[in-house]
Parts: structure tokens; C-alpha cells; sequence
């Protein structure tokens, strides 16, 4: 884990656009959420959050030209917030009638596990901004 998170300030994680590296994901959200001070049940909402907006920038967006996608991780005061970041063009899948189908649920998922979830989308990026409180 980055010094930085250990002191609560901000850290990186740089990771290759492959789904085998969801569990590098995981891990280091639930290790960045414990050291902020989230409990067991907080710790695991937000890795859950952090695995489906890694996952999404995996399978809909592009990595960067090293192939990589970023998850930074930000303190501020009670709050954390881990921002992932692809590097495509965000495009909006088409709403799913039945409940079913096998995507289209990301978001509202992701909103679920956390207090504020944020869509960013530029040109040639889009960033997920996925945050929670202390309580």
C-alpha cells in the first residue's frame, strides 16, 4: 500500500486492463478502506464498488498506451473517495427491460455500497468517482 494512504493523504494504483487483475483491485480497496478506518461490512461495499467500476473500465473502456487503467484512492477528512479511470470513450449501454439480463446494473449497484457515486466523462477518458463517509 502507498506511505501516502497509510497517512491518510491520497495513493495510486496502476493496474493492467485485464480481468485478471480484479483481485489486485479488491485488495487494495479493502486494505485502503481498513487503514482509513472503515469497518469490515463498509470495507467490503466499497471494494464491491471499486471491483464493478474496474471491471466496467475493463470490458467498455480502454487502458491507457501502457495498456493501464488507474484507481486513485483520496482522504478527505471523513471521507474516502476512489476514483477509477479508463481511458475510452464512455457510451451509454442500453436500458434492459428484464431484470435478468446479464448487464445494466452497475451503477445503481455501485451507488448502493456507497454515499455518492459520480460519472466524470471527457474526451478520451472517463472516471468513476465512488465515495463513502465514516460514520
Amino acid at each position: 500500500m502507498p506511505a501516502a494512504i497509510e497517512h491518510g493523504i491520497s495513493g495510486e494504483l496502476l493496474l493492467p486492463a485485464r480481468p485478471t487483475e480484479l483481485g489486485v483491485a479488491r485488495d487494495y480497496a479493502l486494505r485502503t478502506a481498513a487503514a482509513f478506518g472503515f469497518d469490515e461490512d463498509e470495507c467490503d461495499d466499497l471494494a464491491f464498488a471499486v471491483n464493478e467500476a474496474v471491471t466496467n473500465a475493463i470490458r467498455h473502456g480502454a487502458p491507457n498506451e501502457r495498456g493501464l487503467i488507474s484507481i486513485e484512492a483520496i482522504a478527505q477528512g471523513q471521507s474516502l473517495t476512489f476514483s477509477v479511470r479508463d481511458y475510452g470513450t464512455f457510451r451509454r449501454a442500453a436500458a434492459s427491460a428484464s431484470p435478468l439480463a446479464e448487464g445494466g446494473r452497475g451503477f445503481a449497484m455501485m451507488a448502493r455500497c456507497t454515499d455518492a457515486m459520480q460519472l466524470c466523462v471527457g474526451q478520451g477518458m472517463t472516471t468513476v468517482r465512488l465515495s463513502k463517509a465514516r460514520s
